[in-house]
């Protein structure tokens, strides 16, 4: 089912590249209505698993994540989860 979600969250950012962006505090919230810690977001970009981008030259300007590459970054961190409970047992 997620790899469902990631397959049509990539076909989206395809046919409509703006609906994938996400201002830094939307990704925050959204990663909460998940069930997630919003500082996930943070652990995510130190590992090199997400990006962001300032849209804009001033230094308050908005960082915005890509939709897809934070999907992208939850699969692999349930795919690891399920990798290591089946590698202990």
């Amino acid at each position: 089912m997620e790899m469902a979600e990631l397959g049509a969250a990539a076909n989206e950012k395809r046919h409509f590249p703006v609906s994938d962006q996400l201002k830094q505090r939307e990704a925050r919230r959204w990663l909460k209505s998940l069930g997630y810690k919003p500082s996930l977001l943070d652990r995510f970009e130190e590992k090199g698993l997400v990006g962001k981008e300032r849209i804009g030259t001033g230094r308050n300007s908005p960082l915005y994540y890509s939709r897809l590459e934070i999907q992208s970054a939850l699969n692999a961190l349930k795919m690891d989860g399920y990798v290591n409970k089946y590698q202990g047992a």
